[in-house]
């Protein structure tokens, strides 16, 4: 039986350490340490971006690099599981679970499989034993679990232990380990990513409107002005209000609590005036953050 996975690790460079830092195992926007050679500058490079997730958390802000879920596991010290192979190579983990039904429901067929606890190094070269002579300790249905256990230990820690170690360390530095006790993988991503379904309602609660416009501007001509602009971001798709939040707050996705909102968004309205009209050579827009804004005025100008 094949219990090979589906997109393997990219291949090291000759100078791995030079090789990015995180792979998609996947393919599914998810990140994971990619192994290397494990110089001591690249694990100081693993716990600097723990330190980067620790201080992301302090202060609420979104971090821009999902990972796979048993890195966050890791991160809270949470034991990781096989199930959690499936977030990290669906195939590989499909294949496994087949492995596994195989063996309770046709034992004698997966002797046929000529399956050890030996299995290729994750750089192409030499082999890897589970367990100590693994290499002739043949697969059986008495102790394929422990062959799979054993398996996703090693596809998902294996090599990229020291950088996934490092990493633990660098979010210590920053915050306590008893800061995240109680905490689930799925709590964790939620603090860190924030979620990716934007609410309007949330928006609208935390949005405030800088009326600059002048006492002489009628008031009902500021609400109708908040009205006409969020009937049109309700009507805006996912991808356009990740677009518009990206656009407003350097980040596509909304924080995990309102507090992760500092300082709260903010849009200025200002009366139109001939010097606030736009240029006549055309010019890109320019991202702003939430310490910058955006203008806009009070009614259309042409």
């Amino acid at each position: 039986m094949e219990t090979s996975g589906g997109p393997s690790e990219p291949q090291p460079e000759e100078d791995s350490d030079l090789s990015p830092l995180f792979f998609q195992p996947d393919k599914a926007g998810f990140y994971s340490p990619r192994t290397a050679h494990n110089s001591p500058e690249r694990i100081n490079c693993y716990r600097n971006i723990g330190r980067f997730i620790g201080l992301c958390l302090l202060h609420n802000h979104i971090l821009p690099l999902p990972l796979c879920r048993h890195v966050l596991k890791i991160i809270i010290g949470k034991k990781i599981s096989w199930h959690d192979l499936a977030f990290f190579d669906s195939v590989l983990y499909e294949n496994l679970r087949q492995l596994v039904i195989d063996a309770e429901q046709n034992p004698g067929q997966i002797e046929k499989y000529e399956l050890t606890f030996e299995l290729e190094g994750e750089d192409g070269r030499g082999s890897i034993e589970l367990v100590t002579n693994g290499a002739n300790i043949p697969v059986t249905a008495a102790n394929v679990y422990d062959y799979v256990r054993l398996y996703t230990k090693q596809k998902l820690i294996g090599s990229a232990r020291p950088a996934l170690r490092a990493v633990n360390e660098g979010v210590s530095d920053v915050i306590p380990r008893s800061s995240l006790a109680g905490l689930t993988a799925e709590d964790l991503r939620l603090m860190l990513n924030g979620s990716g379904e934007i609410s309007v309602e949330l928006l609208k609660q935390i949005t405030q409107f800088n009326n600059e416009a002048g006492p002489n501007e009628p008031q009902e001509k500021i609400t109708k002005f908040k009205k006409w602009f969020w009937n049109l971001v309700e009507r805006m798709s996912v991808a356009e209000k990740q677009e518009l939040v990206y656009f407003w707050t350097s980040s596509p996705a909304l924080p995990a609590t309102e507090e992760g909102f500092q300082p709260v968004p903010s849009i200025t309205i200002r009366p139109v005036s001939d010097n606030q009209l736009p240029p006549l050579t055309p010019v890109s827009p320019v991202s702003t953050s939430l310490s910058t804004p955006p203008n806009l005025p009070s009614r259309p100008s042409f």
